[in-house]
C-alpha cells in the first residue's frame, strides 16, 4: 500500500517479528516514561538497561533486514540530553517523544507560571 510504518517493540523477539512484517521504523520502547508529577515514580530503569535493550532490539531486527530506521523511547529518556545519550550509546538514529514532549514540558512551564502568578504581591484593599 506504499505506507511508511512505525512500530513500538519492547523485546528483540518483537523486533524480529516486526522486521519480518515489513516495518519501516522500529521504536525501542524501554518502559513507561518515568518522572514528572503524574509519571511512574516507582519504576527503576537504569541507563545500562536502557542502552542494552535498545541495542539488543536493533541488533535483532538488523539480522532480518538492514533498511530499518531505529528510534528510542521511554524509561529514563525525558530530555534532549537523555536522547543524545541513547543515540551516542547505540545505533539508534532518533528519538520519539510522547509524554516527554506533551506532558513534561507543559508540566514544567505551568508549574513555573503558577509560581510566578502566586508571587505577585497582593495590593492593599482600597476603601471606597
Amino acid at each position: 500500500m506504499d505506507l511508511f510504518s512505525i512500530v513500538y517493540v519492547a523485546t528483540p523477539d518483537e523486533a524480529v517479528e516486526m522486521a519480518k512484517a515489513g516495518a519501516d521504523a522500529i521504536i525501542a520502547h524501554v518502559g513507561t516514561t518515568v518522572g514528572g508529577s503524574i509519571g511512574v515514580t516507582n519504576a527503576v530503569v537504569s541507563w545500562d538497561h536502557t542502552l542494552k535493550v535498545t541495542q539488543d532490539i536493533i541488533r535483532a531486527a538488523s539480522q532480518v533486514r538492514n533498511d530499518i530506521y531505529f528510534l528510542c523511547h521511554g524509561g529514563p529518556i525525558n530530555t534532549p540530553e537523555d536522547a543524545t545519550r541513547v543515540l551516542a550509546g547505540t545505533d539508534c538514529v532518533g528519538f520519539v517523544g510522547a509524554s516527554s514532549l506533551e506532558r513534561m514540558g507543559v508540566e514544567a512551564s505551568l508549574t513555573q507560571l503558577t509560581r510566578t502568578f502566586k508571587s505577585i504581591p497582593a495590593p492593599a484593599i482600597k476603601k471606597r
